[in-house]
C-alpha cells in the first residue's frame, strides 16, 4: 500500500512538473495578472515595498523554523506546514484593510469633486481649477491630487495627467470622475460644473453602499479568524503531546497529513476569499488582451529629421 502511494505521488509530481515546464517555455494566452505577493497584500493597487519586505522576512523565518522542526520531529510535512504558516496565518488573521482604504479614498474623491465643481462655477478654467484644488484637498487623496498638479505644472497635457491620476486611484468609480474631466479637457464646453456636482453625489452614494457591504462581510471574516486561531491551538497541543502525532511520523502518515492539511488550508483560503472584496474592473484602461499598444514618449512627439538633398 505504501509503495503504491509513493508511485502515485511520484507520478502526479512528474506530471505537474512536465506541465509547468511546458507552460513556462511555450507560454499561455492568458493576460499576465498580479503577482503572488500583490494578491497576498492589501488590495489597494500595488503592494508597497515595506509590505513585501515584511512578507519576505516572515518567509525566511518560517523556512528556518520549519527546518528546525523537521530536524527535531523527523516529520517533513510538519516543517513545511510551519513554514507556510508564517506567511499564511498573518494573511488569514489580518483585517482586510484594502476595502476600507478604497472607501476612504472614494469619500475624499467625492469631496474633492464637489469642491472642484464649486471652483468651476466661479468662472475658472479646468487647468486652473485643478491647480487650485491642491489647496485643501482631502488627506486621503492629497498625494494623488498633488501629483496631478505637478504633472500639469511641468507641461503634461491635461488628458495624459488625468489618465495617470485615474491609474493612481485605480477604482472604477474614480474612472467616472476622471472620464468626465478628460472629456472636458479635450472638448471644452459648458456643463462640467453641474456634471461634477452630480458625480459627487453619485460617489457619496457609492461610498454608503460599500460601507454597508463591508459591515456585512465583517461576520465571515471573524469566523475565519476564529477557525484559524482554534486550528493553531490544536496543532500546538498536538506538538506538545508526542503520542498524539506519532502516527504521522510514518511515510503513510505524512501523506495523509499533507492531504488533510491541503484540504483544510484550501477551505480557509476559500472562506477568506469569500469575505474579501473584489473590486469591479475599471473601464478607463487599455484592454490587456489587445496585442497593439500605443505608447507616446517625448521622443515620439519630436518631428522626424528632414533629409537634406
Amino acid at each position: 500500500m505504501t509503495a503504491l502511494l509513493l508511485w502515485v505521488t511520484a507520478g502526479l509530481a512528474l506530471a505537474g512538473g512536465v506541465v509547468g515546464v511546458v507552460a513556462g517555455i511555450v507560454g499561455t494566452t492568458q493576460p499576465k495578472g498580479p503577482s503572488v505577493w500583490a494578491r497576498l497584500g492589501a488590495r489597494t493597487g500595488h503592494a508597497d515595498r515595506d509590505a513585501r519586505m515584511r512578507r519576505r522576512n516572515r518567509l525566511a523565518a518560517g523556512a528556518i523554523a520549519g527546518t528546525l522542526l523537521w530536524l527535531v520531529t523527523g516529520v517533513f510535512v510538519t516543517g513545511v506546514l510551519v513554514a507556510l504558516a508564517f506567511v499564511g496565518v498573518p494573511w488569514l488573521l489580518a483585517p482586510t484593510k484594502g476595502a476600507t482604504a478604497r472607501i476612504e479614498k472614494l469619500e475624499a474623491l467625492g469631496d474633492w469633486t464637489q469642491r472642484l465643481s464649486n471652483v468651476l462655477r466661479l468662472g475658472r478654467g479646468l487647468d486652473e481649477a485643478l491647480k487650485l484644488s491642491r489647496k485643501g484637498a482631502p488627506e486621503a487623496i492629497a498625494e494623488e491630487v498633488g501629483d496631478l498638479v505637478d504633472r500639469l505644472q511641468v507641461g503634461w497635457r491635461s488628458t495624459d495627467a488625468l489618465r495617470e491620476f485615474g491609474n493612481t486611484l485605480d477604482d472604477v468609480t474614480a474612472d467616472k470622475v476622471t472620464a468626465a474631466l478628460i472629456l472636458s479637457a479635450s472638448d471644452r464646453g459648458p456643463g462640467l460644473a453641474q456634471a461634477l456636482e452630480d458625480l459627487a453625489v453619485s460617489v457619496h452614494e457609492e461610498v454608503a453602499k460599500r460601507r454597508a457591504i463591508e459591515s456585512d462581510r465583517a461576520k465571515p471574516r471573524t469566523t475565519v479568524r476564529w477557525m484559524t486561531i482554534i486550528t493553531l491551538g490544536v496543532v500546538v497541543a498536538g506538538l506538545l503531546v508526542p503520542g498524539y502525532t506519532a502516527p504521522y511520523g510514518t511515510l503513510l502518515g505524512q501523506l495523509v497529513l499533507a492531504l488533510l492539511a491541503a484540504g483544510f488550508i484550501a477551505v480557509l483560503a476559500w472562506m477568506r476569499q469569500l469575505a474579501d472584496s473584489r473590486p469591479i474592473p475599471r473601464f478607463l484602461i487599455a484592454d490587456p488582451r489587445s496585442r497593439v499598444t500605443v505608447r507616446m514618449t517625448a521622443a515620439d512627439e519630436l518631428p522626424l529629421p528632414q533629409e537634406v538633398s
